[in-house]
């Protein structure tokens, strides 16, 4: 074979040499460069071209984990602090209301719990043990009732002082006032606030009133009444010294008069007495006879001492208590 001839023949054989594969006559179809022969033309192994849909296979990183998806993080809640940033408020021992800590036993902004404000009428508010207080009352007005309820609710003049007033839970004190509203003052044998007088007679010195039982039955007296009646230990108003007497003749009366009417020697003061009838007091009747000084609380006692006994009333010596 000449060389022309071999020349032709090889140039007929390239064409499948090129492809690999001869092309089927009649067909449009081409194995596209790179793809694996026996897949579809136009499809990839992600995604369906016609719906996107995911394949159903799963896709492999480059480190050979599944791939994930990709999620925004959650925000989570810190607790309030005072700037809105930043670290939690540290209270305790206080207690969290809003933005700050604060007593809730002294706040009066927060009393006795969040938002619980105190408003005193007259007065300056404050917070006490929990509970709303009176802290400074406004110039010229007073709390003479002890209520933070009505805050400072008198307005006084410079130099007035408030009055007593009772309340229903008050404590009875040794102050001649009804304390707790009862219609009674100072009941209850309050320690140190009344004393008992004590009533003897003596055939040679008369009758005889004395706060020490054993001298009322010293010498020739004897007891007819123990704690006949009651004064006040200390004074206060409306209440006077009520003095003992010794006259020249060994006997003694008693009077508010501190000179002993000029007519005996003072021995000191027995109790105090009220000069009107406060608190329940009763009149001590003064009556004299045969040189003896006669004191009851009997009107019936008063009345027979003059019909049967001689003695003449003289007046009223003040105002005593037939209770401690």
């Amino acid at each position: 074979m000449s060389v022309q001839a071999c020349l032709a023949a090889l140039a007929l054989t390239l064409p499948a040499c090129a492809g690999g594969e001869a092309a089927t006559e009649g067909s449009s179809a081409t194995v596209s460069p790179g793809t694996t022969p026996g897949t579809t033309p136009g499809t990839t192994d992600a995604a369906d071209t016609t719906t996107g849909a995911p394949d159903s296979t799963t896709d492999v990183d480059t480190t050979g984990d599944p791939a994930t998806t990709d999620v925004a993080p959650t925000s989570t809640t810190e607790p309030a602090t005072a700037s809105g940033d930043g670290p939690p408020l540290e209270c305790d021992p206080l207690t969290i209301c809003g933005v700050q800590c604060v007593d809730l036993a002294t706040d009066p902004a927060n009393c006795g719990q969040c938002g619980v404000s105190c408003v005193i009428p007259q007065a300056t508010a404050a917070c006490s043990a929990n509970a709303c207080a009176i802290g400074k009352c406004d110039d010229g007005w007073f709390d003479c009732d002890e209520d933070p309820n009505n805050g400072c609710e008198q307005q006084l003049a410079p130099g007035q002082m408030c009055g007593l007033v009772c309340k229903p839970d008050k404590p009875e004190l040794c102050n001649l006032f009804d304390d707790n509203c009862d219609g009674q003052c100072d009941e209850g044998a309050l320690p140190g606030c009344r004393v008992g007088v004590h009533r003897a007679s003596s055939p040679t010195l008369g009758h005889f009133y004395t706060v020490d039982a054993a001298e009322a039955m010293s010498g020739d007296f004897v007891p007819e009444f123990l704690n006949f009646y009651y004064l006040y230990a200390a004074g206060g108003t409306g209440l006077v010294p009520f003095f003992r007497c010794l006259k020249g003749d060994g006997r003694r009366f008693y009077t508010t008069s501190a000179t002993c009417e000029n007519a005996a020697t003072p021995e000191g003061a027995l109790g105090h007495i009220a000069t009107d009838p406060q608190c329940g007091a009763v009149p001590l009747f003064r009556l004299y006879g045969s040189g003896d000084h006669f004191y009851t609380t009997s009107e019936a006692e008063r009345d027979n001492a003059v019909a049967m006994y001689g003695y003449q009333y003289e007046a009223v010596a003040g105002y005593v208590w037939t209770a401690p």
